[in-house]
């Protein structure tokens, strides 16, 4: 009961509370006796001093109608564990404010603060710009941290939000336009994102061919911020459809990335495309990737049975594929092999 008490008088906003007040945030069950062994001991330990000219409730034995709310002897502990925290903390941490916060805010934000020393930490101050996204994922695990979930409040309290080089307008996106298909009156445009710069290159000398309308270079985590500026960059109106397929390293990162523009506009993986990737050799490496349960099981529902087992396998064991383990003939070769299926020109 003294826990509770204490958590109701950290949140209790004035500097004076009515016996009352004190009797509602008690358990029912609680018998007097017990009720005036708390408010006593809250009373020895200087947190609550009766306001004498109050009076008393007249019980056997009293309690003061009305107390004084000594804040400083509660917060003291919290105090204390601020500055036991900002002294480990990296440098570019300040915790200040926090001083002037509730307890529930403090233990709130100190998991996502405690994110944000392990990455300053571990990559020192970034030297380059990034997405909201792309530096969201790496410091929690979570890419809409930053931009919905409260993060960029949290970065700013503390202090790093500048010093993290966060960008807050998308670069534009980079694609090619298949001139066949961007010249069709069609109420749906199909669109082909390749997550790194080797495949795009790789893939742009046949476009004419397939049924993509335009070829995006991702850039990593870019295209997540950038995708929402297609329509104007394409010039067509707002009644069209997209469809977006999707083709990055097979990999935690690639997988977070697919996810994120999953969320956002519906993307699909380029099965294919990971298809033939999954029959190359893996490598080993990038242990340090943050893992994204969620991502890969979604990722995983649109592959066979016998694929479903074999993508979580290769991530679990610390392999991954990057899209580079195609080569550009086979690539080609494969797209070109799939649009003849499907009817296109060549």
């Amino acid at each position: 009961m003294y826990e509770k008490m204490i958590k109701h008088l950290t949140t209790y906003k004035n500097t004076k509370i009515s016996l009352g007040l004190l009797e509602a945030w008690a358990d029912p069950q609680m018998t007097y006796v017990d009720f005036h062994h708390t408010l006593q001991v809250l009373q020895d330990n200087q947190i609550l001093i009766p306001v004498r000219n109050h009076g008393t409730n007249g019980k056997n034995p009293p309690l003061p109608l009305t107390f004084r709310i000594r804040k400083a002897i509660i917060t003291e502990p919290i105090k204390q564990d601020i500055k036991t925290s900002q002294l480990r903390f990296h440098p570019s941490i300040r915790l200040d404010s926090y001083f002037r916060s509730s307890q529930s805010k403090w233990t709130k934000d100190l998991p996502y603060i405690e994110n944000v020393h392990d990455y300053l930490t571990h990559h020192g101050i970034p030297q380059e710009e990034a997405t909201a996204p792309e530096r969201s994922f790496h410091i929690t695990g979570d890419e809409k941290w930053i931009d919905e979930k409260g993060g960029r409040k949290l970065l700013e309290t503390i202090g790093v939000w500048e010093r993290l080089k966060i960008a807050t307008m998308p670069d534009p996106l980079m694609f090619a336009i298949n001139p066949r298909k961007i010249q069709e009156n069609q109420n749906l445009h199909r669109h082909l994102v390749v997550e790194n710069k080797t495949t795009y290159y790789a893939i742009l000398p046949i476009l004419q061919w397939l049924p993509y309308t335009t070829l995006i270079y991702g850039a990593g985590w870019k295209v997540v911020s950038g995708i929402g500026n297609l329509p104007g960059q394409l010039g067509v109106g707002e009644e069209v459809s997209h469809h977006f397929e999707y083709f990055g390293d097979l990999d935690h990162e690639g997988l977070a990335i697919w996810y994120s523009l999953y969320q956002k506009c519906k993307a699909v993986p380029a099965t294919a495309l990971y298809c033939t990737l999954l029959q190359c050799e893996p490598s080993v490496g990038k242990r340090e990737q943050r893992i994204k349960k969620e991502a890969i099981k979604s990722f995983a529902a649109f592959f066979s049975a016998e694929e479903k087992l074999h993508i979580p396998s290769i991530l679990e064991k610390g392999e991954y594929l990057p899209q580079e383990a195609i080569t550009a003939e086979a690539l080609r070769d494969r797209l070109l092999g799939i649009a003849g299926g499907s009817g296109e020109e060549k």
